[in-house]
């Protein structure tokens, strides 16, 4: 491939100066100051499972500035969601879980709207709860959260609704390849084991929020802090609006890493009932526990090896709590078995169930299923080596599987750069050389882990790009600039195809009502199928300069080139024509105003359009498997180093390294902050974060105060951490390109437990690794 002269380089992000001077907009700013505006407020259940008897009101719509007051019989009577209609916009009958939406108000002030809520008087009659997923899947379950779940519409995936062994079962995903008992008899060695993680929170800065506008017409303009088209038709479908009547629109996020919640359907419904914009933010108690958290999970893991290591069979029975309601639950869960296609894999079994308990529902988070797996199983691939005598790092360089291989899932491996991390982590982290000797109570130990993150296959993107009278290029897309620079990114290719500096360049993205469709930021997809979406349409729009500029030049438009803000001809630089030489106001017939014409003589305008989709091929619903099931996979490895004090708990990361392979890189600096901003958070996931309940299902620590997250104190930096960008380019990303935003943080929990094991001799299975937890595995370990 020739020079690139925008895509690989550091180039200043586009959205710098906004961010940095306080002129970038967010929704949470949205809607301040508007005459009318109304602010909403929600009312939420105290009990984890209740009926409804009665809501009385009255007291509360008498007070002054209230203008509504709406329960369950007030919003639309049908269920929605997003993988099963099983949840109401307001409760009705019922409430599942310390938090389940009973009433929404709009007031004139917010102080107005909390007053309300607390003069809304709701009689309940309590029901038992259940809390525990392996309790709650039981056949005989005397809880039963949703009796009609049977009777639920499933907008997607189907087949996951099959084979459920309990009434509280609303998700099963197989997967099965070769025969397990088989690989089980010629195994040398087979290791169980137990593994569980917490729910966590995403913590991003902005709470989440949402303004909607009831328009002239009869639809409505809603801003949301989340992404704008992948929220547009689950709005649509929850109050049945033609999705023709609804524009969505969202600029700057606040952070995302997954973040889905429901202030804009409180919005919304009180938008319609007022006829009045309402604006609704969150708490940041209502965002942890409204905030759709990472899904807790069990996981039985089975493995059978070969005295040399080779894995030979591995069986995994999966339980997830995704609380009252299943939300993103089963799509997480579904794909969350990818993160088993880094290794060879003969013989495997998969059996995943979404269950429903009486606590927060939850859903996707950063890593979406695979981090919380490979918590187990990278713990597992350490504690084999440990049992055989052999190398951590040996045993994976082993296993991992080879470009041209067939995954676990029937898939041909492509792009597969794993074995480089390994190689580059382990020796920046000195793996050969001893761990440093103990002081006092101090342990020091090194660990590893590998990580894989797919990127979907079923989703697709468009893109539009206008091209203007002054060469200006300007990208039109439907994704969502989150904070990771996607906006950049993208420029950054579009500048490549036109070979045209970065300020040539300018971006229209966020709403609806302007921008072509795309899925949304998630899975790590939107350098991927919008960057490819982007390409195409420069393509298109090329093909129609160069057709318009080819008889002005005297050639065919394949010999056709442009760089630069000109037309030439391939060899021959000096025979070319400006881009504005394409436009109406450049023809010598144009008379007085058509002189500033900004338009082509016939078309209108220089307009490439152009849709990039994964042509996904069908899973079989019984074995998981498929010849085209994922668009690419990043993978990334993890060293690093800790210090561990055996009489506190207390663990410290003395070094940290990874090394991700992520195709080409568009923006070095970019990708170098994903990775930092990443191993950050899976210090967070490893060491401190969790959500602790009470014996009544109550949230215990829903904030900043008692939620801990790691700060610049508790994580290494200059020379102690260090971030390693790995190009094993992909034959259909833009450039060879794939996605980074997730597969970050993915080996950081099992890298630091394994530290911790080789420092300490104790092995931590349920995640976080809180020093009551380290402390107790002290003790295990000593018996």
């Amino acid at each position: 491939m020739a020079e690139l002269s925008a895509v690989g380089k550091s180039l200043l992000r586009v959205d710098a100066l906004e961010k940095a001077t306080g002129k970038a907009k967010f929704t949470s700013e949205e809607g301040i100051g508007v005459p009318g505006m109304l602010y909403g407020k929600v009312l939420y259940s105290p009990h984890p499972h209740a009926i409804i008897r009665s809501i009385d009101t009255s007291r509360a719509r008498r007070l002054n500035g209230v203008k509504a007051v709406l329960t369950g019989k007030d919003a639309p009577d049908h269920r929605s969601g997003m993988m099963i209609d099983d949840r109401h916009v307001l409760s009705r009958e019922r409430v599942r879980f310390i938090g389940d939406a009973v009433a929404a108000v709009a007031a004139e002030t917010v102080e107005a709207a909390e007053e309300a809520l607390e003069l809304i008087d709701v009689k309940y009659e309590q029901l038992p709860a259940i809390f525990d997923a392996e309790e709650a899947m039981k056949p005989d379950c005397p809880v039963v959260l949703h009796p009609g779940l049977r009777d639920y519409h499933r907008p997607m995936y189907v087949y996951l609704g099959k084979d459920l062994p309990g009434p509280n079962v609303h998700t099963h995903h197989k997967v099965r390849k070769g025969n397990v008992e088989e690989g089980f008899r010629k195994a040398d060695l087979i290791i169980e084991n137990r593994f569980q993680n917490d729910r966590m929170t995403h913590c991003q800065l902005e709470p989440y929020n949402a303004v909607a506008y009831p328009e002239n017409n009869g639809g409505l303009t809603v801003w949301t802090s989340g992404r704008a088209y992948n929220n547009l038709p689950l709005i649509s479908r929850a109050f049945n609006i033609p999705p023709s009547m609804l524009r969505m629109k969202a600029v700057y996020v606040g952070g995302m890493f997954g973040i889905v919640a429901r202030p804009e359907r409180f919005a919304v419904l009180l938008a319609l009932k007022t006829g009045k914009p309402v604006k609704v933010v969150y708490t940041r108690e209502e965002c942890f526990i409204d905030g759709l958290n990472r899904l807790p999970m069990v996981i039985y893991l089975k493995d059978g090896v070969k005295s040399d290591g080779t894995l030979l069979s591995r069986e995994m029975k999966v339980i997830v709590n995704t609380g009252a309601y299943s939300d993103h639950a089963p799509l997480t869960i579904r794909n969350g078995a990818f993160h088993a296609s880094q290794y060879r894999l003969p013989n495997y079994k998969w059996d995943a169930y979404g269950v429903y308990t009486n606590q927060p529902c939850c859903g996707p988070l950063r890593g979406f299923g695979t981090a919380e797996c490979l918590w187990a199983t990278e713990q597992q691939i350490d504690i084999i080596a440990d049992k055989l005598g052999l190398d951590p790092l040996e045993i994976r360089m082993k296993n991992t599987i080879d470009e041209g291989e067939e995954n676990v899932r029937g898939e041909v491996v492509h792009s597969i750069g794993a074995k480089e991390c390994l190689e580059k982590v382990t020796r920046w982290i000195g793996w050969d050389s001893p761990a440093k000797k103990s002081r006092g109570s101090i342990r020091i130990g090194k660990g590893l882990a590998l990580a894989n993150k797919y990127t979907m296959v079923d989703t697709a993107s468009s893109a539009a790009v206008k091209v203007h009278m002054d060469g200006t290029i300007e990208v039109r897309h439907g994704a969502d600039e989150c904070g990771q620079g996607c906006n950049t990114v993208l420029l950054q290719i579009a500048a490549e195809e036109f070979g045209v500096t970065l300020d040539k360049t300018r971006v229209v993205w966020g709403d609806t009502g302007v921008v072509p469709y795309d899925f949304g930021t998630a899975s790590s997809r939107s350098t991927m199928y919008v960057g490819n979406a982007i390409r195409l349409a420069c393509q298109d729009v090329k093909r129609q300069m160069f057709e318009l500029a080819a008889p002005k030049l005297g050639t065919t438009p394949e010999s056709l080139a442009t760089r630069g803000g000109n037309i030439f001809v391939k060899g021959m630089p000096d025979k070319s024509l400006p881009i504005a030489a394409l436009f109406l106001s450049a023809l010598s017939e144009a008379r007085g105003a058509t002189k500033m014409a900004g338009c082509l003589p016939d078309g209108g305008e220089l307009l490439g359009r152009a849709t990039f989709w994964g042509h996904p091929s069908e899973e079989d619903p019984e074995t998981g498997q498929g010849t085209r099931l994922t668009m690419s996979t990043a993978y990334n490895a993890q060293a690093v180093e800790v210090a561990v004090d055996t009489e506190t708990g207390l663990v410290k990361i003395l070094r940290f390294c990874s090394a991700v392979d992520t195709g080409r890189v568009i923006n070095p600096k970019t990708c170098e902050g994903q990775m930092e901003g990443g191993a950050v958070m899976g210090i967070g996931s490893a060491l401190y974060e969790g959500f602790v309940f009470s014996e009544n299902g109550e949230l215990l620590n829903p904030n900043f105060h008692d939620y801990r997250i790691p700060s610049t104190l508790e994580v290494p930096s200059g020379d102690s951490m260090k971030s390693i960008i790995v190009e094993k380019l992909h034959r259909e990303g833009p450039f060879g390109a794939k996605g980074s935003g997730e597969i970050t943080m993915n080996p950081t929990a099992p890298a630091i437990a394994n530290a911790i094991y080789h420092a300490t001799g104790a092995r931590v299975k349920h995640l976080p690794i809180t020093p009551e937890r380290l402390l107790q595995a002290l003790k295990e370990a000593k018996k």
